[in-house]
């Protein structure tokens, strides 16, 4: 069996949102499992070069904006991959949907045009990164990459766009594009001190420190929650296996938790809490939510290997060690 990860093995990459929660732990991951050249583009606003640590000494880091082209072009012109990660959280893209639509997707259509418009003969894949709120409220469920798209939010609709441009680019202009739509990623590495944050994240870091776990409804609302190491592989795999290209999947598990079982989880790892219960939040207010994953199982041979009990006792784990 061909083991594609090694395609990318000593190879030059860029990461854009490269100090994000995601971002970060696949840089570390390019860096010390497969040796890359890492050139690492974040404009801080929600980052910090300190979620790296001494890393941040082994990548060619520009703290720039990904829609400053000036800056950003240049640094394409001999990377083998591009992981497209840099974008505007979904809690904040209704303040503000103009910047929302610029940095999710204008960006994305400007790097694609780029690369279209220029011989860039190292280019081996350029990978957007997605999310699975593009399905909005699907009654279907698990809900596949063939269902319909029903956006929800400024957010989805400009990461549906961002998608679509990088099919596009694909099938008009042979740009070597894959996408990955992400399910709730959690895992260590996201600091609960970042406002978006995500609840699983919130949840442990209040339980350790004594704090109330905010229940918004009745707590019976369902994620399919991916711990990060397989969001990480998912998204490298995407870049490297051939049948990857011009495609988008599906990164998940397939298993529904609830809000409330998430808590139970929690507390038979850090012993009892306390739950408040707080009115439904007008973001990402999805009922229940499972991601049909078959379609990356059977095309690139992934398949999650963190359950969600494993994955929220190493989160536990790391949270204890960083608090």
């Amino acid at each position: 069996m061909v083991n594609y990860y090694e395609k990318i093995r000593g190879e030059k990459v860029l990461v854009t949102g490269g100090l994000g929660f995601v971002g970060h732990n696949l840089v570390k991951t390019l860096l010390h499992e497969y040796d890359c050249k890492v050139v690492l583009v974040d404009n801080c606003v929600n980052s910090s070069e300190a979620v790296l640590g001494e890393d941040i000494n082994r990548v060619e880091f520009h703290k720039i904006s990904v829609l400053d082209q000036e800056k950003m072009f240049p640094l394409l012109k001999d990377v083998s991959y591009i992981f497209h990660l840099a974008c505007k959280q979904i809690s904040t893209s209704g303040a503000d949907p103009v910047d929302d639509m610029r940095v999710n997707a204008e960006s994305t259509l400007l790097l694609l045009d780029h690369l279209k418009n220029n011989d860039l003969p190292a280019l081996k894949c350029f990978v957007y990164t997605s999310s699975c709120s593009v399905y909005g409220s699907s009654t279907r469920l698990p809900v596949s990459e063939n269902d319909a798209t029903y956006v929800l939010s400024n957010y989805a609709a400009t990461k549906l766009l961002g998608e679509n441009y990088t099919m596009i680019y694909n099938k008009n202009y042979d740009v070597p594009t894959s996408s990955v739509r992400y399910s709730n990623v959690y895992g260590y590495g996201q600091s609960p001190r970042n406002p978006y944050c995500g609840v699983l994240g919130k949840f442990v870091h209040c339980a350790l420190t004594g704090e109330k776990l905010s229940v918004f409804g009745d707590g019976e609302q369902t994620r399919d929650y991916t711990f990060i190491t397989d969001a990480v592989n998912a998204t490298i795999l995407a870049a490297v296996h051939p049948k990857a290209i011009g495609d988008v999947f599906n990164v998940g598990t397939g298993v529904e938790t609830s809000v409330n079982q998430l808590a139970d989880l929690i507390s038979t790892n850090t012993g009892d809490i306390e739950i408040e219960n707080v009115a439904e939040r007008d973001i990402d207010n999805i009922r229940r939510r499972s991601i049909d994953i078959e379609k990356i199982h059977q095309r690139l041979g992934w398949s999650p290997k963190v359950t969600i009990q494993k994955g929220i006792k190493l989160t536990i784990d790391w949270y204890k060690t960083t608090l």
